[in-house]
């Protein structure tokens, strides 16, 4: 019996991550839609959550070369005879006949919107086990099944005919209904999602590109491709990459004018790199470009920080300014004036503490600061990000640095700020090394590393 069920969660990603632990690798995706979900409070924003009816598939030699495709052919069934005998031994032992699914149908597309279970049937493992009052034992049961050695009557010899029939019947019809429904699912997955579209969705998904956004770049990617150029996936791969990269706003990096006084401070949550990053810009300016500069430091809440950034200076030999109150910051920017660039590191504050965010703004409003960047990590979730860059908007960012690429699993996010939250991108690090492992933020370069085009080397 195929065991066909429905998943719900609140994104894609997290849907198709439950049929992938429930189901395993090998699971055909029969139906995916948005069902609203109705908020307690009419003022409340309308949200929605993703559900995925999905079919556990077999372990095949064939299936396992076809495993990225999401619709395969309907595997068949064997076992006809078998089911016709336990049908013929239920009735025989007037036990009712056994439902091997439950199902319940929506008026949507006739498509099934509650799980199926498969029911199975029990027998005693002992004579120990204990049977219900007035239920045949399995060894009477047996006893009653005609032989070979007793001949059959007509009569039984008709019944036993008319339920194997029966049986086969209602499996042909079941599986004409779940081949059907595979059609049906090919011809129309999603209102914005094309089948031959279907498996460059899951990739979008996989790269944690959030699902309303991943489907705005199919609908637009079905749209641009012919019927020709969707039977090439280089060119539909070569589309796609164009479109994540208009997606993708970048901002010019750092430029310092010798003369010109440069203020560019960094912010952010907890825990994101923010000292080795702005050590690695520091390095670079300093080392590659032979820039004047200094660092400042108001991150007195954790005193390692402080004396990581103090060896950094040593090593490069530059002079740094610790402050502890927003007059000492002042103190220290005018005492650094005969610099080129200052750079400042702040320390990490909670989306979670608008009281810190609040003393870091009274920080940066006593000095004039040209870039704010936010620094944020790649390997968080959409959600927290969303909330970071909500909150720490009261500094007034102008860019976003990204880093811990090398750590996260999927680098979706990185489009998910600009394209969802209207942020610019500056820098990306990729490692630990310093002054390595950092590189403008590239359009094109950031484009490939999300769609997974091109790889980090470590």
């Amino acid at each position: 019996m195929p065991d066909i069920k429905t998943f719900r969660a609140e994104t894609m990603n997290e849907a198709l991550h439950l049929v992938r632990q429930e189901l395993g690798p090998d699971a055909f995706i029969l139906h995916t839609r948005q069902i609203p979900i109705k908020s307690l409070f009419p003022w409340q924003k309308e949200r929605f959550e993703t559900e995925i009816v999905a079919l556990a598939g077999e372990e095949t030699p064939s299936s396992k070369t076809q495993q990225s495709k999401p619709f395969q052919s309907i595997p068949s069934y064997s076992k006809r005879q078998q089911i016709a005998s336990e049908a013929s031994l239920r009735q025989r032992s007037n036990q009712p006949p056994v439902s091997n699914s439950r199902s319940r149908f929506s008026g949507e597309n006739s498509m099934p919107t509650s799980r199926v279970t498969e029911n199975r049937i029990h027998t005693p493992t002992s004579a120990a086990e204990p049977l219900a009052p007035g239920q045949p034992t399995l060894e009477r049961s047996i006893s009653e099944v005609p032989t070979s050695e007793a001949p059959k009557t007509e009569e039984a010899k008709t019944e036993s005919a008319r339920l194997e029939r029966l049986v086969n019947e209602r499996l042909d019809a079941l599986q004409n209904m779940v081949e059907q429904l595979t059609q049906q699912v090919q011809s129309s997955t999603s209102p914005n999602i094309p089948p031959e579209l279907f498996d460059v969705y899951t990739e979008l998904i996989d790269s944690d590109i959030e699902d309303d956004l991943a489907r705005e770049l199919i609908t637009r990617l079905r749209h641009r491709c012919s019927q020709e150029d969707l039977e090439h996936p280089e060119r539909i791969r070569a589309y796609l990459l164009g479109m994540v990269e208009s997606q993708i706003n970048s901002r010019e990096a750092i430029k310092v004018t010798p003369g010109q006084q440069k203020v560019v401070a960094l912010v952010g949550p907890t825990g994101v790199g923010k000292t080795t990053t702005i050590a690695k810009l520091a390095a670079n300016f300093r080392l590659r470009d032979n820039i004047r500069m200094g660092l400042i430091t108001v991150d007195t809440y954790r005193i390692a920080a402080v004396e990581q950034l103090r060896t950094y200076a040593d090593i490069i030999d530059l002079p740094m300014k610790v402050v502890t109150t927003p007059r000492e910051m002042k103190q220290a920017v005018e005492e650094l004036s005969q610099m080129d660039l200052i750079l400042i590191d702040t320390a990490g504050r909670s989306p979670q503490d608008d009281l810190r965010i609040q003393e870091l703004k009274n920080y940066l409003s006593e000095i004039v600061v040209d870039e704010v960047h936010l620094v944020l990590s790649a390997t968080t979730g959409y959600r927290h990000l969303k909330k970071t860059v909500e909150k720490f908007s009261a500094v007034k960012p102008t860019s976003v640095i990204f880093t811990k690429l090398d750590e996260a699993p999927g680098l979706g996010s990185l489009v998910n700020v600009c394209g969802k939250l209207g942020q610019s991108l500056s820098y990306l690090t990729t490692g630990q090394n310093v002054p390595n492992d950092i590189e403008p933020a590239e359009p094109t370069r950031t484009a490939n590393l999300v769609l997974g085009y091109e790889r980090i080397e470590t």
